[in-house]
């Protein structure tokens, strides 16, 4: 690690904190616009020393920097760190060290000074909007671990006068933070506290890279994992799969909103969208953890015996997983009571783990409830997965696959709301169809921990709608090439024409400035999928015998729009020529979706590009042929000529 010499500001180098004798002090503070970096300061340390002015050193780097020096120095500190200016970030070796080793240096300081630039000295911090609680130093990701690791964490004003320590402070930064005074005091072990707890402290702080908000929390949690910038939320899920190695806490998938007591789902609307951020697992973010304060662990034997009494059970449940016999809730079970193991397994299809799972006993239903072993201290209730067997062809498998949450739908869109926890107590209700029982089992599954990184297989379908649009650029270049459009062209999803109905037709002509050459597209909708063609009209303004007259190139036969026939219902890649019968101009039986029509004289080729998961299209116009290309070698000559003309007559 790299150090600040308090006396003159000079960088050097040490292999580990426990050199430093007398130990060194380190600043927590918030980045502003402006912020001298490691290769700045060694940069002004080497022009001072080369001029013989290295005493000078102090005076002339940041004010921020040669003040907590000045500060440090006069406490009796001789080194002090500050991470904008002692992380070579040029070094990605030496930025991950320093990433997975911060709050290891921040436990080792001597003293932590907490500089919060946008509070004034003159007032009281207790006051109720106080700038101390306003302050956004309790708003960043990394202040957390360096609020909870230093011993003695000093607070200091935008002047640098003392505000309060830490300890002095506990009451009110629990207040502002929620992190209990006893953690703030070392009177806990952070290690005691709940995985949802602990999240639940970083759920409203934020950081510039959101790579930052996993990267800040891994000394809270003990866990260490390389550094990549740039895997944006990804990083948060590596650091879940990091602490789910190390810990048995449960509550690190109690997040999200809790089934409401008295609502019965099968009694509402219910929506079972796949690609929800709640379905899985691993959270999207430290934010989803704003409402599990209150989750704390409790042994799996405790978590179970609550179930079985909430149901009704007297009997101990079987402990053969092989035949998973649903037990009833009428039903008394034989046999010993054998607990499984808690274990959790990422697998390429989700976490493996055996459950106990609670469902009704009715039908083929696709809720269940997968008890936790946890509960919300703050109403004593013990809280379960609210999962959902998938239903697609996968579900035959030994091991079922689940998603979790669902969304009740109310009567307006606002009203939809969504749930991943039940309350264990509640499940005879939540889960019945009118007075029908309920199974309880224990069950291995896969649940899904992540989004999967590609759609999943689905039959093909009929698109109920069809919508394109032309790129931005491609007018301009169209325009180069001498053609100019008899309207405006739609450059963007809200302005390309929506299809929806058989017999929709939309047309584009493209008139040549010089030639007397012009070429039209068609793009329809017809037997539920889209057309499209192009054709070329020569000759446009010639004077004949009847006046003025149009003709169409003898080797392209001018493309019609084909027959409208009725939308079908469904197709497959072996039917498409029966649904409809659009021929070639049919879109889906264009390889790549690009087609090329005319000859070797004059051609367009139109090319369809799926804009995103929609039945929005990009459609991309390319003219071409040996007569376009004369014609572009003419103007590049005529340019030339009267261009060189005026130049010879000047050498003249």
């Amino acid at each position: 690690m790299w150090l600040l010499r308090t006396s003159t500001a000079e960088l050097t180098h040490f292999d580990s904190p426990y050199d430093v004798r007398g130990g060194y002090t380190i600043l927590s503070h918030v980045w502003q616009e402006h912020e001298q970096s490691f290769k700045d300061v060694q940069a002004l340390q080497s022009k001072l020393a080369t001029a013989g002015l290295k005493r000078l050193l102090r005076a002339r780097v940041s004010a921020k920097i040669r003040e907590c020096c000045v500060l440090a120095k006069m406490h009796g500190y001789d080194w002090l760190w500050i991470d904008t200016c002692c992380i070579d970030r040029s070094s990605s070796a030496e930025l991950s060290e320093a990433v997975n080793s911060m709050y290891e240096w921040y436990a080792l300081a001597q003293v932590c000074y907490a500089y919060l630039q946008d509070v004034p000295s003159a007032e009281d911090p207790h006051a109720p909007d106080s700038a101390f609680r306003r302050s956004k130093w309790f708003t960043r990701s990394w202040t957390l671990q360096e609020l909870i690791a230093p011993r003695c964490v000093v607070f200091l004003a935008q002047d640098w006068t003392l505000i309060g320590t830490k300890a002095s402070l506990a009451p009110l930064l629990q207040d502002i933070t929620g992190i209990d005074t006893d953690i703030l005091t070392f009177r806990q072990e952070l290690g005691n506290v709940s995985v949802a707890r602990r999240m639940s402290w970083a759920s409203c702080r934020n950081a510039t890279r959101i790579e930052d908000e996993a990267y800040s929390l891994m000394g809270i949690f003990g866990v260490h994992m390389p550094t990549i910038y740039g895997e944006g939320r990804r990083a948060f899920r590596r650091l879940q799969e990091e602490i789910l190695k190390r810990t048995s806490d449960q509550t690190l998938f109690a997040w999200g909103n809790v089934l409401p007591i008295r609502i019965a789902p099968f009694r509402e609307r219910m929506s079972y969208g796949s690609y929800h951020p709640d379905n899985h697992m691993f959270a999207p973010s430290p934010a989803a953890f704003y409402r599990s304060a209150s989750m704390v662990p409790v042994p799996m034997e405790v978590a179970v015996e609550n179930a079985l009494q909430a149901l009704g059970i007297k009997q101990p449940l079987p402990t053969s997983l092989q035949n998973s016999h649903a037990t009833h809730v009428h039903q008394a079970a034989e046999g010993s009571c054998g607990i499984p193991l808690a274990d959790f397994t990422v697998t390429t299809h989700g976490i493996r783990s055996t459950l106990l799972i609670i469902e009704s006993a009715e039908g083929e239903s696709s809720i269940a409830i997968a008890v936790l072993a946890c509960k919300d201290a703050s109403t004593g209730s013990f809280v379960g997965l609210l999962v959902r067997r998938r239903l697609d062809r996968q579900a035959k498998l030994q091991h079922p696959r689940y998603h979790i949450g669902l969304t009740l739908c109310g009567g307006l869109e606002w009203m939809r709301l969504r749930y991943r926890l039940s309350h264990v107590e509640w499940a005879r209700h939540a889960l019945s169809f009118n007075t029908s029982g309920i199974t309880v089992r224990w069950q291995q599954l896969y649940i899904s921990h992540r989004p999967p990184s590609r759609s999943p297989f689905s039959r093909p379908q009929v698109d109920t709608m069809f919508r394109f649009y032309f790129p931005r650029w491609l007018e301009v270049e169209l325009r180069r090439q001498g053609f100019i459009p008899d309207t405006k062209l739609p450059a963007s999803r809200t302005e390309g024409p929506r299809f929806t109905r058989n017999g929709a037709i939309e047309t584009y002509t493209f008139t040549h400035q010089r030639m007397r050459d012009a070429f039209r597209i068609h793009v329809g909708y017809c037997g539920g999928a889209p057309w499209a063609t192009a054709m070329f009209v020569v000759g446009i303004g010639q004077r004949g015998r009847g006046g003025m007259r149009t003709t169409v190139s003898d080797k392209m036969a001018m493309q019609r729009p084909p027959t409208m026939l009725p939308a079908a219902e469904a197709f497959t890649h072996e039917s498409i020529t029966r649904v409809c019968e659009c021929g070639p101009e049919d879109l889906r039986l264009w390889p790549n979706g690009s087609r090329v029509f005319g000859d070797s004289r004059r051609n367009v080729q139109l090319t369809f590009t799926r804009a995103n998961s929609t039945s929005t299209h990009i459609l991309d116009v390319r003219v071409g042929g040996s007569v376009y290309q004369r014609s572009a070698g003419h103007t590049t000559r005529r340019l030339f000529h009267s261009v060189a003309l005026p130049i010879s007559r000047l050498l003249l």
